[in-house]
């Protein structure tokens, strides 16, 4: 039924008629053909999808009618105005268990006071060095003249910074593959020639996600045993985050289980899946985007040129057009392109009605190309961020990290990292793209990636 009621003659109140569902889209074919729509081309699907309303069903094999929403402000009332009738999904449940992101109500709150000190600003300036030290380290392995796997090379590059700042655990550059392939598995549960099928269907990509995921909690387990060996005093004196949280639990400083073993697994697991791929996938399309923009790449090199020396974090203020170029790369190719959630009552949204229990999917990618809100949405241009853009928006309309009470917790670590990544390496190299596409070959899972072996030439400046 509706939420709403309505008053009839003589003030008696009668039960709203039940609101229609949204319709399917005319501009994809039959329902029954969505899934193998959605297989085929993912972002093709969808844009067409909703080249006409903001609010669509999708009907997929497995999940069923799946609610597209398109606009800032479902956005809102689905992650602030109205979040309690949304939940997160059970694929959050089945990726991360108890991690930061997957759970809700109070054990979310407990879980986000704990960590979000640990995600402030000033705190992530003392990983700062730890960053540069690393991105320099991958820098260097690079041969001037050489052709570098992108995707590849940052992924590795964000593991190799999350694990030496907030792990304490330096990964060997050119090893440690078992631990870099399993991170990358957690990405094969969304993967598009599985996800729209039955949970019960065992594809290649779920048992590729289930054996990384196993990986990944053994990885976690010896990394906590290891601090637990020897915890700090005082956990104020920690060295990185890992320390700091074992620190906690032996203290007592958190209640309930927020700091159990089970949880602090289960956030390391979800650390090192949503702390390193988003990051590396901004920067990836960071420099796709210099390598096919020349007016923007001269900018950035005039801008990183200027340094006295190698670029460290306390450059990042008098860097504007490098901080403009990752805000506008994370506009253009979000890597967190759709926000799941779950309708945890029966929801009526302009006047449609999206059933309890329905996937409710944010498609941030859509709003992020909408001219409503952006002039010339297709076009890769920097310098719409050098302005009063930001005050002008609508609430929700730029959304890479979410919004609301749950927006990333790592999002100024995530900033903080991208900008660096695009000063050190170039101030040395330019990575060069022969013939390229007019667009970048992109793939979809949990999060939208560059597809692998998209090669990029390292050219000495």
């Amino acid at each position: 039924m509706s939420e709403d009621t309505r008053t009839g003659v003589g003030g008696s109140h009668e039960p709203a008629a039940t609101p229609p569902l949204p319709p399917y889209p005319s501009t994809v074919g039959h329902p029954l053909l969505h899934t193998v729509g959605s297989m085929r081309d993912v972002f093709g699907f969808r844009t067409r999808a909703m080249a006409e309303r903001d609010l669509v069903r999708i009907k997929l094999l497995g999940p069923g009618d799946v609610y597209h929403l398109g606009h800032p402000d479902y956005f809102e009332r689905v992650l602030l105005n109205d979040r309690d009738r949304f939940c997160k999904s059970e694929d959050f449940r089945i990726a991360f268990e108890g991690g930061l992101v997957a759970v809700e109500g109070e054990t979310w709150q407990r879980q986000r006071d704990v960590l979000q000190p640990l995600f402030t600003r000033d705190s992530l300036v003392d990983y700062a060095d730890g960053m540069a030290a690393q991105i320099r380290r991958r820098r260097d392995h690079w041969e001037p003249g050489t052709r570098i796997d992108l995707t590849a090379e940052t992924s590795q590059l964000s593991l190799d910074v999350l694990f030496a700042t907030l792990f304490g655990h330096e990964l060997e550059l050119g090893g440690d593959e078992a631990i870099r392939t399993a991170a990358d598995r957690l990405q094969h549960w969304f993967a598009p020639t599985s996800y729209p099928l039955p949970q019960w269907v065992p594809t290649p990509a779920r048992w590729r996600f289930k054996r990384g995921k196993r990986r990944l909690q053994r990885v976690a387990t010896r990394l906590l045993e290891a601090k637990a060996d020897d915890p700090p005093a005082d956990p104020a004196a920690a060295d990185d985050l890992l320390s700091l949280l074992v620190g906690l639990r032996e203290s007592g400083a958190a209640e309930g289980e927020a700091l159990s073993d089970d949880r602090l697994r289960d956030q390391v697991v979800t650390m090192i899946f949503a702390g390193h791929d988003t990051t590396s996938t901004a920067i990836a399309f960071a420099f796709y985007a210099l390598a096919t923009t020349p007016d923007v790449r001269d900018r950035f090199h005039t801008e990183v040129d200027t340094l006295s020396g190698p670029p460290t974090v306390d450059d990042l203020e008098s860097l504007p057009v490098t901080r403009r170029i990752v805000t506008e790369a994370l506009r253009k190719y979000p890597p967190v392109y759709t926000i799941p959630r779950e309708a945890a009552t029966d929801v009526t949204i302009d006047g449609s009605r999206v059933p309890e229990g329905a996937p409710v999917w944010l498609t941030v990618d859509q709003v992020h190309h909408d001219e409503r809100f952006y002039d010339a949405p297709d076009e890769f241009r920097p310098e719409r961020w050098d302005g009063d853009l930001r005050e002008r928006l609508p609430d929700f309309a730029y959304a890479p990290f979410g919004g609301g009470p749950r927006r990333c917790i790592g999002r100024q670590f995530a900033l903080m990292e991208a900008q660096l990544a695009l000063a050190i390496i170039g101030r040395e190299y330019d990575l060069v793209l022969d013939d390229p596409p007019a667009e970048p070959p992109m793939i979809a899972g949990m999060t939208a990636r560059m597809a692998p072996d998209t090669e990029f030439r390292v050219v000495e400046r």
